[in-house]
């Protein structure tokens, strides 16, 4: 097996890694207690293989959840393409032929996934280090400065819907694009919530907003990890997923996201409103564009609503 970086196994949530020593272990371990900051060692094939407990405070687990683990798992859905291509630059910048330890760091404001699913913003400083006569990749991390966070947290705020919290058209596509750019397997299910006009004018904008509310937070409890959600207009909700092709089924993510929003009535003041959507799914074909594939789904979603809600 190559210790060099491959473009696949960057966003894998699969590790396939060869086995290290005693020794090579016992050095990670005594090489990460030694350094003043937060700081995480992972193989060449991406499995977490030390972190001392400055990087445990930051990603709120325990360096024994962290080791063996997937660097996927620490990563945001949105952040991982770039996460490829800072691990391509790295495999340039130390070759493996080239003298050890003498390449050049890549250092950057980064995001990192806490076990908690918060996302919190770090500078980070990577880099790969040749350590028991292996290579690692070497990753300093540290916090972001109040002001700076503060900056963070208002771009946050900016790519997110004031509603429900949810990303909004533009943020979301962008992942779908980078998704696109990487070739990876691709479903885009639009979803639109039958009749809020008439629940507008029964009951108030009030409950309109709490039927919205509902459908946004019933849909992000329902996607996985490989997953983002969108608001992409005033009643119309986006899901993007990327995952196995065998797991992107149209039929079956389309019944599973109606089960999710529909099962349940909405409470508001005293009264429950029933909530019915129309979904529209489609799989990514072969070099499909974003803007066609969101062009089918829209349609499909359009064949739902004629076909089932007239």
């Amino acid at each position: 097996m190559t210790e060099g970086v491959t473009s696949d196994s960057v966003l894998s949530d699969a590790v396939v890694d060869e086995e290290m020593t005693d020794e090579q272990l016992a050095a990670v371990a005594e090489f990460v207690a030694a350094i003043p900051m937060a700081v995480m060692v992972h193989s060449m094939q991406y499995a977490v293989v030390g972190a001392n407990l400055l990087c445990e405070e930051i990603l709120d687990c325990p360096v024994e959840g962290m080791l063996g683990r997937p660097v996927a798992d620490f990563v945001p859905l949105g952040d991982r393409v770039s996460a490829k291509r800072i691990a391509m630059q790295l495999e340039h910048s130390y070759p493996v032929a080239g003298p050890p330890d003498l390449g050049r760091p890549i250092g950057a404001l980064r995001r990192v996934r806490r076990s908690d699913g918060e996302v919190v913003s770090c500078w980070m400083h990577v880099g790969i280090s040749t350590i028991a006569g292996r290579r690692f990749i070497v990753a300093l991390l540290d916090l972001v400065n109040p002001v700076v966070d503060d900056t963070v947290h208002w771009r946050d705020r900016a790519e997110r819907d004031d509603l429900t919290g949810l990303l909004r058209r533009g943020s979301l596509l962008t992942h779908v694009e980078e998704w696109i750019t990487a070739d990876l397997p691709v479903a885009l299910a639009f979803v639109d919530v039958d009749r809020l006009k008439s629940i507008n004018d029964a009951h108030g904008h009030a409950a309109g907003d709490a039927v919205l509310e509902a459908a946004g937070r019933r849909l992000q409890q329902w996607s996985s990890r490989s997953a983002v959600v969108g608001r992409y207009a005033g009643d119309e909700f986006v899901v993007a997923i990327t995952d196995e092709p065998q797991e992107l089924d149209s039929a079956r993510l389309a019944e599973s996201i109606r089960a999710a929003i529909c099962g349940e009535p909405v409470p508001f003041e005293s009264r429950l409103l029933a909530m019915s959507v129309s979904v529209g799914v489609a799989v990514r074909e072969p070099g499909e564009s974003r803007d066609r594939l969101i062009r089918r789904a829209d349609a499909l979603m359009y064949r739902d609503k004629a076909s089932e809600h007239t």
